[in-house]
């Protein structure tokens, strides 16, 4: 059982690559004196902050300093950045701005860090956790866009074939997102993550199908997987709160919150 501590929260804002990224920080009010563990939440394609600042009250509630920042070119206002110049890796470069920042605050205890992320913030969260595993201690995803490359390839065929503009998912992107996501292989820089892994998934998820994080799991040398019966790409309030218990758990386990 996790604790519950009262927090503050306050706006963060930096500079990535010449543009402003925003967002809001929660901040237990034992961290000014006791320095608290880190947790940084990742929203999906044309989301924003406010869709994962419930989990990041929730994080602050069990005793850690948790940011929630809209990537530039998200659906939120709190960054600037057209969406049709976004990519996975500008959202990566903002992850790492946000980690690099909030890592030296007086507040975060640096040597427990975890990030979160639901659906292609999931995938910027395990590109980063790949990228830099030495700073997370551990990496809780919901429904992650593991395979981006992999679905670009089969919608464009070659890089030629991508236009300047055009729909994802019901999204007006520009050709940067097809160009920087081409080769990515997120599932496979994901493997060599050496640090315990949830991800929790729907099974009835036809954007991103759990095959795609079993596959993942069976890669990982500490991951487990929750499944979500009957949710789809996004879980609702019915099982919304499963998926909190779940991943709040996971994070006391693994020693990134507290327990009683």
């Amino acid at each position: 059982m996790t604790t519950t501590q009262p927090y503050l929260s306050r706006q963060v804002t930096l500079t990535v690559q010449g543009q402003g990224v925003g967002g809001l920080t929660y901040v237990p009010r034992t961290a000014s004196s006791s320095p608290a563990p880190l947790v940084i939440c990742c929203h999906g394609m044309e989301g924003s902050h406010t869709r994962v600042a419930p989990m990041a009250r929730r994080f602050a509630a069990a005793g850690a300093v948790a940011v929630c920042f809209d990537f530039r070119g998200g659906g939120g206002s709190a960054s600037q950045g057209e969406t049709t110049a976004m990519s996975a890796l500008t959202e990566l470069a903002d992850l790492e701005a946000v980690l690099a920042a909030a890592c030296a605050w007086p507040e975060v205890d640096a040597s427990r860090v975890a990030l979160f992320g639901l659906s292609l913030g999931g995938a910027v969260a395990a590109l980063a956790a790949a990228r830099h595993p030495q700073r997370i201690t551990a990496l809780a995803l919901w429904y992650p866009a593991l395979r981006l490359g992999e679905n670009l390839r089969a919608a464009f065929r070659t890089p030629a074939a991508v236009p300047e503009e055009f729909d994802w998912a019901g999204i007006r992107l520009g050709r940067v997102y097809a160009v920087d996501g081409w080769n990515l292989e997120v599932g496979a820089e994901l493997a060599t993550y050496r640090r315990p892994v949830l991800i929790v998934h729907g099974d009835q998820d036809r954007a991103v199908p759990i095959e795609v994080s079993r596959a993942a799991v069976s890669a990982l040398p500490d991951a487990e997987l929750v499944t979500i019966p009957g949710a789809a790409h996004g879980f609702g309030d019915a099982n919304w709160e499963e998926a909190v218990r779940r991943t709040i758990g996971f994070l006391a386990w693994n020693g990134v919150l507290e327990e009683d």
